[in-house]
């Protein structure tokens, strides 16, 4: 090459350069004041006592440690209250439990969640009323479920299930798993894709589902090494799991809330995407956060080693 050729492409190397830096403009951006909302999330199953965690929004980029969580976002001052159809009136107790993903939540102890009751939430705090109500369903039993192999020699199935849908109703089903294996133990269950979907397609038919551990929570993933981070993402199934799969029915307002969350985690963290409108079921000022009651089954599943 010419050392005309060579001085011609660093000119233009350098044309260039200068015409993309001088294009360079410092953009300031305000972001609008953050209007903090009371979040409620609460649950009442079939045989089971209400649990209920009352915390603080945050904005999306703001720093959530656990110093930040204990003292800023959970509120343990609330007072909670849940009230059955039938008359039955419980107030809960903020106790320690592993059942709640931050370890502590309101939790009742003699009122236990009956399949065709409604129970009303009543949450008070700083001199305001929160209230929702939600139905627990009527339980259904699968009529089969397995270990789902896509080929011949595979050795990490899902789980499939069989269910037949009841013709003479509107259901909305939610399922759930948990893995209790060598390198993976779920404390928490794991909803499946789609959250919640209803019978629209089906009904009054048998159908077959996979069923996938397809959403486990990250909020205590950073204390995880990598191999167990991996762990936890998984979808599929090893040799000596245990595995756990519940079947819910749950309400109308219910399968709303949960069916707008699964956009928000189809789409991933991603804070440019469009929010889609979720639709909550409690009912305050300045307030967001479901109440939803759950008829459960649970069926279990052993991958022999």
């Amino acid at each position: 090459m010419s050392c005309t050729r060579i001085h011609y492409i660093n000119l233009l190397l350098f044309l260039f350069l200068t015409i993309l830096f001088s294009c360079q403009k410092e953009i300031e951006v305000t972001l609008p004041d953050y209007d903090q909302k009371l979040v409620i999330e609460g649950s009442i199953e079939n045989g089971e006592p209400a649990m209920v965690i009352v915390s603080n929004s945050v904005p999306y980029f703001a720093t959530l440690d656990l110093n930040t969580l204990m003292n800023k976002v959970l509120v343990t001052d609330a007072v909670v209250t849940v009230t059955s159809s039938t008359g039955e009136s419980e107030q809960l107790q903020l106790i320690y439990t592993d059942q709640s993903p931050v370890y502590i939540a309101y939790v009742g102890r003699n009122l236990l969640g009956e399949p065709g009751k409604s129970y009303t939430l009543k949450v008070t705090h700083n001199g305001q009323e929160y209230s929702a109500q939600t139905s627990i369903p009527q339980p259904v039993k699968l009529d089969s479920v397995w270990l789902g192999f896509m080929i011949a020699e595979d050795t990490l199935p899902t789980s499939r299930v069989q269910i037949t849908d009841d013709a003479n109703s509107i259901d909305y089903y939610q399922f759930r798993v948990k893995v209790h294996g060598k390198k993976l133990h779920d404390r928490l269950w794991v909803t499946s894709m789609p959250v919640a979907f209803n019978d629209g397609p089906f009904n009054g038919q048998t159908v077959t589902f996979e069923v996938t551990r397809s959403n486990p929570s990250s909020i205590f993933t950073a204390a995880m090494t990598d191999e167990e981070e991996e762990e936890f993402y998984r979808v599929t199934y090893r040799k000596g799991d245990t595995i756990y799969i519940k079947t819910s029915m749950i309400d109308y307002e219910s399968y709303q809330f949960w069916s707008a969350m699964t956009y928000g985690i189809a789409v991933g963290q991603n804070p440019f995407m469009s929010p889609a409108p979720v639709p909550y079921n409690i009912h305050g000022e300045n307030v967001i956060g479901i109440w939803s009651g759950y008829g459960s089954t649970v069926d279990t599943l052993y991958y022999p080693e």
